[in-house]
């Protein structure tokens, strides 16, 4: 008879390995839902599985790491629900809120909330601004493609909370040195992380408050 530790963690690995096999699904649900919309409204411009799975999936996985501990995530800017819905997948435990401004996107998002079951993710069908007041403030602010990282923090810097940070998926390096240098270095401080995609020059721009 197996011991009672080794039942543990039997059933421990039972567990993790269903909801793996759940998060792999619903990732799946969500790449043949933006392939079918993507026909006819034309929200991304990849148009295989293939191009959206080591294009965007896998880029957007690359920012789990750092918002696995993480109890409130916005995405600014989310277009397809990227990185958003692929951080509410992944972290159930994580509440991610997405504003996308356009009603096209920001409809097809909330269609896809309600078909993979999300509930830990909604949306904000309005642009960020700043006189945006939200119920509360988040840990993390995230955005991807979508302006620069002075840009962006000058819109959603009252959004963020005390020890809260901002993660932007960036490309290559020089850009990122280029918006780096337009920042105030007495009032944030950055760290850059390479993403373990090494198909794309693709990294992450972390940001904080000194």
């Amino acid at each position: 008879m197996p011991s009672p530790l080794k039942r543990n963690n039997c059933s421990r690995r039972h567990k993790q390995i269903t909801n793996q096999s759940k998060t792999n699904e619903l990732t799946k649900t969500f790449v043949e839902e933006i392939l079918k919309f993507n026909k006819a409204h034309n929200i991304v411009g990849r148009l295989t599985e293939s191009e959206i799975n080591l294009l965007d999936v896998l880029d957007c996985k690359s920012i789990l790491p750092h918002t696995k501990t993480s109890k409130k995530v916005l995405d600014i800017g989310s277009g397809a629900g990227l990185p958003g819905l692929i951080i509410a997948i992944h972290q159930p435990q994580t509440e991610v809120t997405m504003s996308e401004k356009n009603k096209k996107k920001a409809y097809f998002i909330k269609k896809t909330i309600r078909t993979l079951q999300l509930t830990n993710a909604k949306i904000l069908d309005e642009a960020i601004t700043p006189k945006l007041i939200t119920e509360n403030k988040f840990d993390i602010i995230t955005a991807r493609a979508l302006a620069s990282a002075f840009n962006i923090i000058k819109m959603s810097k009252h959004l963020l909370s005390k020890d809260g940070k901002f993660l932007f998926m960036k490309g290559a390096i020089e850009k990122i040195n280029e918006e780096v240098a337009q920042l105030k270095n007495n009032t944030y401080s950055y760290t850059v992380h390479k993403t373990e995609n090494t198909e794309t020059n693709r990294h992450i721009l972390e940001i904080t408050q000194k």
